[in-house]
């Protein structure tokens, strides 16, 4: 979809695009003037394989606010981007022939990672609920590990503490690895987001996939973070070593800053976001054949459709020149769904939901 975008865009057509998945908030000056006082700096060399220093222990800090879980700076490896500290961590427990389970509707990059490592990602229906019978009864002697993502992309639904419990204990009895990407949990709407690696337990057998991209519009800078179990930074650096060496150290500098600025710039991200979705979900839900509720995180919408979700797209894009994306291009269990973003300004978003209001679904 994004393709199609982009040459209907070459092709001088004006696309009111809901499918993006960049927040579209530019970086802010300070992040900005950080890096560039860092290059001006020399900071232009080598850095350390694990990541900056004082960036590790702020993103431990960081961490211990949101989860209440103790990082050592140790446990921190900064990576570019939140998909390469997805990736690292496979790379790490995941040995050829090895299952991988995945609940959907799901990132579109989980599978294929999970491949990149000689795996075989385990594709499981959880459209709504983390099925724990329906995980402990795909379990084999082969399975190393579980990706679970919350708030979730594509629906924006943040994982119950109850379900977080019983992923913990299920893991913990048959010996798995937890993958736990929360790249969007700075834009939960409330002050509730359970996790794993905050329970008594889930730390020690819990990697945390992390990144800026979301939470500081800085989609474009490649920062990210993979928290591991105690111990086990070493081994699993060795995939960072021998392949991008080290993220650049002026990047490092931006999303100190970043964190830094936190507190003052991140409610106004969630305001926005929050209301733009009530709003849109709202507007949604009255067009016939449409079923849309405002979820409680992130900038997405994933209302169900009395309609083909890949040919419904299709026709919006080609015919109102509006841009959504499928569901069923997040697995099966997404078809019937649309996902769309409250990114654009508050004026293209209007004009995009009474474009599709106009057309409908039939």
């Amino acid at each position: 979809m994004t393709e199609k975008v982009r040459a209907a865009k070459a092709a001088g057509r004006r696309i009111l695009s809901l499918a993006s998945g960049d927040p579209n908030i530019p970086t802010d000056p300070r992040i900005i003037e950080a890096a560039h006082a860092a290059l001006k700096a020399g900071d232009t060399r080598y850095g350390p394989v694990l990541g900056d220093p004082r960036l590790r222990a702020a993103l431990a800090a960081h961490e211990q606010r949101r989860s209440g879980a103790q990082y050592e700076e140790a446990d921190i490896i900064i990576t570019p981007g939140g998909k390469f500290a997805l990736l690292t961590a496979l790379m790490g427990i995941v040995e050829p022939g090895a299952e991988v389970l995945v609940p959907e509707p799901g990132w579109v990059s989980y599978g294929p990672c999970v491949e990149l490592c000689a795996g075989k990602p385990v594709l499981l229906p959880m459209l709504d609920r983390i099925g724990l019978p329906a995980l402990e009864a795909a379990i084999t002697e082969r399975t190393v590990a579980v990706i679970v993502n919350s708030p979730v992309n594509p629906t924006g639904r943040v994982i119950t503490q109850k379900e977080i419990d019983g992923l913990v204990d299920l893991a913990e009895r048959h010996k798995l690895w937890i993958v736990f990407d929360q790249v969007y949990s700075d834009l939960v709407h409330d002050t509730s987001f359970p996790t794993p690696q905050g329970t008594a337990k889930g730390r020690a057998f819990t990697f945390v996939v992390d990144s800026f991209s979301k939470t500081f519009g800085m989609t474009g800078w490649r920062l990210g973070y993979l928290a591991v179990p105690p111990g086990l930074s070493k081994p699993i650096s060795r995939f960072i070593q021998h392949s991008i060496y080290c993220v650049p150290g002026a990047v490092q500098a931006a999303g100190l800053k970043a964190l830094q600025i936190y507190d003052e710039v991140l409610p106004g991200y969630r305001e926005m976001f929050r209301r733009r979705q009530r709003d849109a979900a709202a507007r949604l839900d009255a067009v016939p054949g449409i079923k849309c509720a405002a979820p409680n995180a992130s900038f997405y919408l994933f209302p169900s459709v009395a309609a083909d979700d890949r040919a419904l797209a299709a026709r919006w894009l080609d015919q109102h020149d509006v841009a959504t994306v499928p569901g069923s291009a997040f697995g099966g269990t997404g078809s019937g769904h649309l996902r769309l973003t409250v990114t654009a300004s508050d004026k293209e978003i209007d004009e995009a939901l009474s474009r599709i209001a106009a057309a409908g679904v039939a």
